[in-house]
């Protein structure tokens, strides 16, 4: 039977054109849609060199193999290789070792699984990590950096990895798990015995290939110490998906860094009761986007719209399906809002909620402050003051950290070059919260054309969420010209009382970015 590469050792291959994919995949009697989609991605990234060595099993993928030998004895791993993909191109193994991770663009494990008593040959992709940069107008917050081998060198790559099911000891749910838990963890050692031991607990005939409950699906993220909060949709009144669409919650774990998943069940004459998981983890964005502007202008009219969220400016989301392989783009409204039956939302560590009901509190405690933001004679207090009676605020939630906030403020300047004091960045230093929500206030042209924002609101993440307008978890509102800090409510009339410091900020600066 023809071998993807040649068992004496490494192989490489120059893939420049007239090198065919499709015939390279072809020879190697090597199928499904996974693995030529990582050909395909590597092409459009113009990988030249396409490195193949066998692998022995080992970590992860020796833990599945014995996995699976307990459920089906007569099975054999028939082969198992590692592919990269190189940006320049080369031939030799002397020239593989002068290569670096600048021009790697990624690898994958591919594992060929071998059960006669199913009649069961077939190669799967165990991970893959494509490299996350350099996709115009394609953001990954949720990426993270992994560490890799390939031949004898220790590579590095950023991304989020991978999986697709064997339908042996993992189906969709599994490999969206250790997609989104070894991404959040970034720790490529969790292993699937590891994911169905939590989510078969005290079930004496577990069925792995067959996937996972909800349950499940939540046990594991529990077990695993990472916290996230769930909408079940199939289980609540259909104005549910109205209130709180899967769109909106997927959105705030990406903004978040942490990711999200969406169960969804199929349509069709032939779909019967079939769901589906997939993880979700960047976004593309589009700086031309119609829809914010022209809801409330054209399909809204009349309504009270407080802000336009940042996600308006989505134009689809980025994830992985193992049925058809990695970084593909899902348009934001294509999962129809009937078929969406499950959402979850990973949050940052020690965060106490979510950035969509951070979002919700910012838009309170803003509309408390305008009084404030009336006084003086800025122009670009007084353009977000005339955005606000527009109905076009942008508000965008991301979160930060102690240190992370006097860090963004040292490296802004606004539009006319000016920077903030450094002892009003010490003085702030003392105020912040270990874990923040910021809630970026911006107007639509300068937030999708400018990347930039007129202020911003921080809030405290550590506390529970509450609906009460106390200011509890207030920490401080930043505008041009001042920062306002909450004192106390008023014994009276019950409003807020607010003391102001003044910042050298006086327009707009630059929105919050990840490094």
């Amino acid at each position: 039977m023809p071998r993807l590469a040649a068992s004496s050792g490494l192989e490489i291959r120059d893939i420049r054109r007239p090198f065919s994919n499709f015939q390279f995949l072809e020879e190697s009697s090597v199928e499904g849609y996974p693995i030529r989609r990582l050909l395909s991605q590597a092409r459009s990234r113009s990988c030249e060199t396409l490195v193949i060595e066998p692998l022995d099993a080992t970590g992860a993928v020796l833990d599945e193999n014995v996995e699976i030998s307990r459920y089906f004895p007569d099975h054999q791993m028939s082969e198992l290789r590692r592919v990269s993909f190189w940006k320049s191109s080369f031939s030799t193994a002397a020239a593989l070792e002068a290569q670096d991770s600048e021009g790697c663009l990624g690898y994958a494990i591919l594992k060929r699984d071998v059960v006669p008593s199913l009649g069961r040959d077939r190669w799967h992709v165990f991970e893959s990590l494509i490299d996350a940069r350099n996709r115009e107008h394609n953001y990954h917050p949720c990426a993270k950096g992994f560490g890799f081998r390939v031949a004898e060198r220790n590579l590095h790559i950023r991304g989020v990895v991978f999986c697709q099911q064997n339908s042996l000891n993992k189906a969709c749910a599994q490999v969206g798990l250790r997609s989104m838990c070894s991404t959040y963890l970034e720790d490529l050692g969790l292993s699937y015995s590891r994911i169905n031991q939590i989510a078969f607990e005290g079930i004496s005939s577990p069925t792995p290939w067959k996937g996972l409950t909800l349950p499940q699906i939540e046990k594991v993220f529990d077990a695993l110490d990472i916290p996230h909060f769930s909408l079940d949709y199939a289980s609540n009144p259909d104005d549910v998906r109205q209130l709180l669409p899967y769109q909106k919650l997927l959105y705030s774990g990406l903004e978040s860094g942490a990711g999200a998943m969406l169960v969804f069940s199929m349509s069709g004459s032939g779909a019967g009761s079939v769901m589906h998981i997939i993880p979700f983890f960047g976004h593309t964005f589009n700086e031309d986007s119609w829809p914010p502007v022209a809801e409330g202008a054209y399909f809204k009219i009349g309504e009270a719209i407080r802000y336009i969220p940042s996600e308006q400016w989505m134009s689809s989301f980025v994830v992985h399906d193992d049925n058809f392989g990695s970084n593909l783009c899902i348009p934001k409204s294509y999962v129809q809002a009937g078929n969406a039956q499950y959402a979850v939302v990973l949050l940052p560590r020690g965060y106490q909620y979510g950035g969509i009901y951070a979002e919700v509190a910012a838009a309170d405690y803003f509309y408390t402050l305008l009084p404030k933001l009336e006084a003086g004679s800025n122009p670009w207090r007084r353009r977000l003051l005339k955005h606000v009676d527009d109905q076009t605020l942008v508000l965008r939630t991301v979160p930060i950290s102690k240190s992370e906030y006097p860090q963004h403020v040292r490296a802004m300047d606004d539009w006319d070059f000016k920077k903030e004091d450094e002892g009003t960045i010490l003085a702030l230093t003392s105020m912040m919260h270990e874990r923040m929500w910021m809630v970026e206030l911006s107007i639509p042209d300068l937030f999708p054309a400018n990347k930039r924002k007129i202020g911003e609101i921080l809030l405290s993440a550590e506390k529970p969420f509450t609906t009460s307008n106390d200011f509890s978890l207030f920490v401080l509102a930043r505008f041009p010209e001042s920062y306002l800090f909450f004192d106390r409510l008023d014994t009276g009339s019950g409003l807020p009382l607010f003391s102001e410091a003044p910042s050298g900020f006086g327009s707009h600066t630059e929105l919050f970015r990840k490094k």
